[in-house]
């Protein structure tokens, strides 16, 4: 549990959920100096404290700028080893890209709920009533395909709004078939 992880700082931002916590830092164009390396440091002594260690290999370095000449920054290390610098990483399920925008995500949970569809067919070829099948939908893709939909979908632009719609419109023809998706829709 990291409930009493404090960072040195205090002024990068942290979020802690049980054994996870991601730091971020806001640094402003007129050259601030980072302490977001204190902070690393901080809690890597309070892993220490606490019988913990850092895995270097997990712990990830993503810089998000949109001026046209990215300042350079010293690298972060944990443990006297250097982070990886990433241009996408998941956090608690959620894929966030250093360009803010959400291709990667979208075409990860494209993907699972696509083969999730093949869930619905078999079960639909077995028989089950389609009202059974609405259930399954919602927990095995639909779960799937709005999962942190609140932080994301407002700026999803709409050929990958259009991706997540293609996976329902699929749903709905194998649940009810022979119905038109309004139709379809109005019975969930």
């Amino acid at each position: 549990m990291v409930n009493d992880l404090q960072c040195g700082s205090g002024r990068p931002s942290n979020w802690k959920f049980v054994d996870d916590v991601t730091i971020s830092e806001g640094l402003l164009r007129n050259g601030e100096p980072s302490v977001i390396q204190s902070d690393l440091t901080s809690i890597a002594t309070w892993a220490s404290n606490n019988l913990m260690k850092l895995n270097a290999k997990k712990c990830k370095e993503m810089q998000i700028c949109f001026f046209r000449n990215k300042p350079e920054l010293p690298h972060l290390c944990v443990e006297d080893q250097i982070l990886e610098c990433v241009s996408s990483h998941k956090v608690l399920g959620l894929i966030i890209q250093d360009d803010l925008k959400w291709n990667e995500h979208i075409s990860m949970i494209v993907t699972k709920a696509s083969k999730r569809l093949h869930i619905l067919r078999v079960l639909r070829r077995g028989g089950i009533p389609p009202h059974d099948l609405i259930t399954i939908y919602y927990a095995l893709i639909r779960s799937t395909l709005e999962y942190c939909c609140t932080v994301w979908h407002c700026g999803l632009p709409m050929y990958l709004s259009e991706q997540v719609e293609k996976i329902q419109k699929r749903a709905l023809r194998i649940i009810l078939p022979g119905r038109s998706y309004g139709e379809a829709q109005e019975m969930l």
